[in-house]
Parts: structure tokens; C-alpha cells; sequence
């Protein structure tokens, strides 16, 4: 058997390296409907086996590892929990409002030694189960070479069945797109951007190519924005447990039953902490691969 390969199982499939188990993808988990279910990563695992995510905190139940939530899909919430109302300026609760990243089928898988990569299709139903888009995902997971870790490539292709889509992020603090809640030892992370940035609120809506977190006991994790994505290089929204590329923090994003959004990203685990040279190393090994 190659050393990197996938098993499936009745959540979705499992990622292994040898007998080392990677991560999880839950693409069918029976969650409440306020958490605005999705297909998610978690748990994923450093290569020496440290845990990187945590999985629906008692805080923020929605919150399900590495995750594409989306706020506002026109008058649907596919991100979970409440919705920020500028009049009241909270979060409150919209019984019958959220929608769900409705998981299809897998197709496409390939496998060697060093990589493993298959599609996804998804449908985005609306608070009612009327589709209002259709996504295909494509994921390669490949071994580093030259470091203990690995190249997560995610590209994501999203077309509308409606006339129009419009993506919206949280009115208040504007997360929406690609996230990842990190748990301990990486809930009080070590943030880094490819700008100079470091700690998460100075990175916190600020541009950059790439940020990396690293974790209190070692091991990182670096997401990746790509030139080809709407609005590179993306705002990111950073917290001390949470990282993601924040595609919508400027404004919302428009999208026509004509047209398509198509989205790239990199993510690296490591079981050891880049520095900045590396890191861009990392990053233009990517954009060789994506």
C-alpha cells in the first residue's frame, strides 16, 4: 500500500501516511441544522501525531475544524449560529434561516506514493432544501519532501443555479470563506504573515499571501492564498484559535448563473516551525503545484 492513501468510511474518508492517521473528512455527519451543516477536516493531526483542530467547541458549535463557512448566501446562513443585526448590535438567533453544504458524491480518486487527490460535488441548499449552487472541490494531499509535513492543495469551483449568488461575510466581523478553529496546543497561536505581521490582531484584516500558526509544543500550519483567487492577496481574519482567508472582509462578492467563482488555497501541517524563508519556500513550492 503507498504510504500516503485514503480509506473511505460512513462519514467520508480517512487520511493515512503509513499507519499514521492524518486526518478525518466528515462530508456526511448528521449535525443540528443551526450549525449550518458542511463538510469539514477534523480532526487533522501533525505528522508526529499533534492535534491541530477543534471540533464544535461549546462556544461556537458551527465551528468544525478546517471548513468553508459562508455567512450570507443571499438570504441563507451556511457559516452556523446567529446572525449579526446592526440594530441590536448582536448576534441573535433567525429560526429557519440556515442552509446546509449538502455533500454528493466522491469521484476521481488517484493515488502514489507521495500523492492522493480526489473531487467532491456538493449542493448549497437554501434554509428551504432549494439549491442555490452547485461547488465542485478537488483535494490533493501531497508529502513534503525536504521537511516532516504536508501540502494540502484545495481548489473549489462554485456555480450558481439561481440568477445570482451574492456572498456575504458577518456584518460585524466579517468571516466568511476558508477557516480553521485550532484547539490546544494551537488554541493561543503564534501568527505570522508573509508581510511582517506577527501576533493575530496585527494580522487581523490585513493583506498577505500567506499566514502560519504555530502551536505552543511545536508543529505549524500555513495557509496559503493563490494569484489566480478574487482579490489577492486576501484579508485575513486571525484570532488566537482561528485562522482563515478572508475573501469577503472588503465587501460582498456577486455571482452570476453564467459565470462561476473559482478558489485556490495551500495548506501546510508541519511538525516542526518555519521560519520566514521557509515559509515563502513552502509557498512558491506551491504555486509549482496549484
Amino acid at each position: 500500500m503507498p504510504a500516503l492513501h485514503l480509506s473511505f468510511n460512513c462519514l467520508g474518508f480517512e487520511l493515512h501516511d503509513d499507519d499514521r492517521f492524518i486526518a478525518l473528512y466528515r462530508a456526511t455527519e448528521e449535525l443540528p441544522r443551526t450549525d449550518a451543516p458542511k463538510p469539514c477536516f477534523a480532526p487533522i493531526y501533525t505528522p508526529s501525531g499533534g492535534l491541530i483542530t477543534e471540533f464544535r467547541p461549546a462556544d461556537h458549535t458551527w465551528h468544525t475544524g478546517l471548513y468553508y463557512g459562508w455567512v450570507h448566501v443571499n438570504d441563507a446562513n451556511l457559516w452556523g449560529g446567529g446572525w449579526y443585526i446592526p440594530e441590536s448590535g448582536r448576534y441573535e438567533d433567525i429560526a429557519d434561516s440556515h442552509g446546509m453544504q449538502r455533500h454528493d458524491s466522491f469521484s476521481n480518486v488517484v493515488s502514489d506514493s507521495r500523492e492522493v487527490s480526489l473531487t467532491e460535488t456538493l449542493t448549497w441548499l437554501d434554509a428551504s432544501d432549494q439549491p442555490m449552487a452547485v461547488e465542485t472541490r478537488r483535494f490533493r494531499f501531497q508529502s513534503l519532501e525536504r521537511t516532516a509535513g504536508y501540502l494540502w492543495l484545495i481548489e473549489s469551483r462554485i456555480t450558481p443555479v439561481l440568477e445570482k449568488i451574492t456572498l456575504g461575510a458577518s456584518r460585524a466581523a466579517r468571516y466568511s470563506g476558508l477557516e480553521l478553529r485550532m484547539g490546544p496546543p494551537f488554541s493561543d497561536a503564534q501568527h505570522i504573515s508573509s508581510e511582517g505581521h506577527e501576533g493575530h490582531e496585527q494580522i487581523m484584516g490585513n493583506h498577505a499571501r500567506w499566514v502560519k500558526a504555530a502551536g505552543s509544543d511545536g508543529g505549524m500550519v500555513i495557509m496559503m492564498d493563490h494569484p489566480d483567487n478574487p482579490r489577492y492577496p486576501t484579508t485575513w481574519f486571525t484570532r488566537k484559535n482561528l485562522l482563515g482567508a478572508g475573501l469577503l472582509m472588503s465587501a460582498d462578492l456577486d455571482i452570476e448563473k453564467s459565470g462561476f467563482l473559482h478558489l485556490k488555497y495551500g495548506f501546510v501541517v508541519l511538525d516542526a516551525p518555519a521560519n520566514v524563508e521557509a515559509a515563502e519556500t513552502l509557498y512558491a513550492h506551491y504555486l509549482c503545484q496549484a
